[in-house]
């Protein structure tokens, strides 16, 4: 059976000018000789200086640009994962939550918390993954995604039915989505094998042989 995992210049200072002098830093301000101004970097909001040191070193190839938006990090967390690197996206996932701790920001970070739930299922820590599933639907009923991941970690237990309420519960939130479409088609497929299977042996027939899975 295939399912879908489917679920994206600082303030300046007048000062007289020096053309013999070199560029010189004071109290983190740089003076400049050609213009007679100091100025002062700009620090990114949100502390993610660190942070994105910590991408460079994962991907030194990658332009991390800085200031790094909670977007771009997800972004480049997501890719790591489907890249087959899921150890280096949960470590970096911990290094922000470690961050996002000690700011204390208003509200959680929904993407955040879905890539993580990505990279512990590709770790295999499903029972992990499948926790952390169930726990986003019940605190954001209204997304489709974690509806539809929680349907691919019962199906991996072999739970059709708990898949099929998920993937039901995916689409009322959002009709068109559609890897919850598509799963739901699998699923019911399946279901229908399964009943098919045990009215052949009611009549005390031979069960069909089952048509392969696809991964």
């Amino acid at each position: 059976m295939t399912v879908c995992a489917g679920l994206t210049a600082g303030p300046a200072h007048g000062a007289s000018p020096d053309t013999n002098a070199s560029a010189t830093t004071i109290q983190d301000l740089t003076f400049d000789p050609a213009t007679g101004e100091f100025t002062q970097a700009e620090t990114p909001d949100g502390g993610w200086q660190a942070f994105a040191d910590l991408l460079q070193k994962v991907t030194p190839s990658v332009n991390t640009g800085i200031p790094l938006t909670p977007s771009q990090v997800t972004t480049h967390i997501a890719a790591l994962i489907d890249g087959g690197h899921a150890q280096d996206a949960l470590d970096l996932i911990q290094k922000r939550e470690s961050a996002r701790a000690a700011d204390a920001p208003i509200g959680a970070d929904v993407q955040l918390e879905y890539q993580k739930a990505r990279a512990l299922a590709a770790l295999g820590r499903h029972d992990q993954a499948q926790s952390l599933w169930r726990s986003m639907t019940e605190n954001y009923p209204e997304l489709p995604e974690p509806w539809n991941a929680l349907a691919i970690e019962h199906v991996r237990q072999g739970q059709l039915q708990l898949a099929l309420n998920a993937l039901n519960m995916a689409l009322a939130s959002d009709p068109s989505f559609a890897p919850a479409l598509e799963n739901r088609g699998h699923v019911q497929m399946a279901l229908a094998q399964e009943s098919f299977a045990k009215a052949r042996a009611a009549q005390g027939q031979p069960s069909a042989a089952p048509a392969p899975a696809s991964n």
